[in-house]
């Protein structure tokens, strides 16, 4: 696929495709109603060297929401339509088919499944179109990356779509069953999974979230999945994930430094994110200085021990955590972690609103402010009553 190359016709506007013409072109043809099976095959393979996939293919879903739930509207395929890639097609046709059509304030629920995931161009035209529109979401599921290695400004743009709201995915064995069933004439066929399709969507999918850790953001499905503070979470595009480590930190100087920030994930059969937050700061030097972390789950009794040594060692650091969650609260060695902490001097409390809200904006989407789930509140209080019962029983 080359890189988008726009000619002086292209309609292309400041801010929204479309919205800054007061005649409006659209040189884009209608979208397709299916793809032909080998197409969908030699173009959706999400093979790490895609040789003479130069083409790029876009299936959509656009849903309205009535009440909170989903009512689909129109579904389609766009491919590339000679310069114009297939994300700049859609757009053209969205907002003179559907945006010019329906009410201005309907809200939509867009799904893009993608044989190469948007060019540095595409991404910064797509999330300006969002920007100035507030009522579109948009998740995005890429069977491939594109130049995901060879061009750093990809991986800006890429983040730039994560902080208008967009979800980014890899495209795993679920969405490539809906795309043939949805999108491919395949005769009522089943589809056949290729070799090494879940291995390579592992590898993708690392390589997104190698990509935006180091831009220190969290993609916001992953935040309401991972710190949502309720007892159990619904299942994401019908699949159920199991809740991780992850620990936010802010590090804040009193000479009126820029502050540090950063996240830690836990990754099976490495050490837990709070032994690697203290590797992290034991390395750099700590005088008269403030830290805010924020947990998916409170720490275990090693890493309450270890996390309490350090603050012995550095008595002028203020050092606070705020955890969503109680890991093993019920057992006795788990409360004696928590105690520990406390009586280290170091501030151990439940996440609530104020907390969650300050995350988010350090943390996943400055641009954007934070939705609370249902019951937040209402759990944070649950989990707090908790804690505090085990800071009484254990005579605190």
């Amino acid at each position: 696929m080359q890189p988008q190359g726009l000619g002086p016709n292209a309609g292309m506007g400041p801010v929204c495709l479309g919205c800054s013409h007061r005649r409006p072109y659209s040189p884009i043809r209608n979208p397709l109603k299916k793809l032909y099976q080998q197409t969908f095959y030699f173009h959706f393979k999400n093979v790490r060297y895609a040789w003479g996939r130069k083409n790029n293919f876009l299936c959509y879903e656009v849903n309205g929401m009535d009440c909170a739930l989903p009512v689909p509207l129109r579904q389609g395929v766009f491919r590339k339509q000679g310069h114009i890639h297939a994300e700049l097609c859609f757009i053209y046709w969205f907002h003179d088919k559907v945006l010019r059509v329906l009410s201005p304030m309907e809200e939509f629920k867009v799904t893009w499944y993608m044989s190469w995931s948007p060019c540095s161009k595409c991404a910064e035209q797509v999330a300006r179109f969002l920007a100035a529109h507030r009522n579109l979401s948009l998740a995005i599921f890429s069977s491939r990356l594109y130049y995901y290695l060879r061009n750093p400004n990809y991986q800006q743009k890429l983040c730039r779509l994560i902080q208008e709201g967009v979800h980014v995915a890899a495209m795993d064995l679920p969405e490539f069953k809906k795309c043939w069933n949805k999108f491919v004439d395949n005769d009522g066929q089943p589809f056949r999974p290729w070799m090494r399709l879940r291995i390579n969507f592992s590898f993708y999918d690392c390589k997104l979230q190698e990509i935006f850790s180091r831009m220190n953001l969290l993609r916001e499905d992953v935040f309401y999945l991972q710190f949502n503070n309720s007892h159990r979470v619904k299942p994401v595009q019908n699949r159920y994930y199991r809740r991780k480590s992850y620990l936010c930190y802010q590090l804040e100087r009193a000479n009126g430094q820029e502050p540090l920030k950063g996240y830690l994930l836990y990754k099976k059969g490495e050490q837990h994110v709070e032994i690697l937050f203290l590797e992290k700061m034991r390395s750099m030097e700590l005088s008269q200085v403030r830290i805010t972390c924020y947990l998916t789950w409170s720490p275990c009794p090693n890493c309450a021990r270890q996390l309490a040594a350090f603050k012995k060692d550095h008595p002028d650091l203020i050092l606070r955590i705020y955890t969503s969650r109680l890991y093993f609260y019920w057992r006795k060695k788990f409360q004696k972690g928590l105690c520990t902490l406390w009586r280290s001097g170091i501030h151990v409390d439940v996440m609530d609103l104020p907390q969650f809200a300050d995350c988010w904006t350090n943390f996943v989407n400055p641009q954007r402010p934070f939705r609370p789930w249902n019951e937040l509140e209402k759990n944070s209080w649950r989990i707090q009553r908790r804690l505090r019962r085990i800071k009484e029983s254990w005579g605190l």
